[in-house]
């Protein structure tokens, strides 16, 4: 049998050694579980917003110091569309941008600005006139003298018939 050794300063050494590879062993437990800050960021590609594709349609840059709107479409369709207003010197100018398809034989796409609702005393409608096809889409400019900026809502039809009326509506919004 050998003897076994009982000599304090064997057994301070063995518990020194021992307490040393414990805090190693705990200090390369907590670097492998540690999450990495050299991770690469995920990035997410986002659609680009209706503002960012009519622009790119057109090949035109909607200014940021104007008041601008989405119009969506009332029956869902996947038509897009941005109103601009900007009333500065004495002029009020609107113009809207939309990507819509041909209309059919003898129909016309209208701009319209309205104030209020239809059951509310101030109710108001102006035509702010026929949209033209453009490279792109429809195009609609509109400026007057007039300050519409009480006119909240913008609409646009698909009209049979040139009057004051608006038919039937194809996209709408409110600033």
């Amino acid at each position: 049998m050998e003897e076994e050794n009982t000599d304090p300063t064997s057994r301070r050494r063995d518990i020194v050694i021992g307490v040393i590879i414990l805090i190693l062993l705990a200090i390369a437990v907590y670097f492998i579980l540690k999450p990495s800050n050299d991770e690469p960021e995920i990035t997410i590609d986002q659609e680009p917003s209706v503002e960012e594709k009519l622009e790119e349609s057109f090949r035109f840059d909607i200014p940021d110091d104007i008041e601008k709107v989405e119009l969506k479409a009332v029956k869902g369709e996947d038509f897009r569309a941005i109103a601009t207003r900007k009333y500065e010197d004495g002029i009020y100018t609107h113009t809207v941008i939309a990507d819509l398809p041909d209309p059919v034989g003898g129909t016309f796409y209208e701009g319209w600005l309205m104030r209020g609702n239809p059951e509310d005393d101030n109710f108001d409608v102006v035509s702010a006139g026929k949209m033209v096809i453009a490279k792109g889409g429809y195009l609609l400019n509109f400026e007057s003298s007039t300050d519409y900026s009480d006119y909240q809502n913008v609409v646009i039809t698909l009209e049979k018939v040139a009057d004051n009326n608006p038919e039937e509506h194809i996209l709408e919004g409110s600033f």
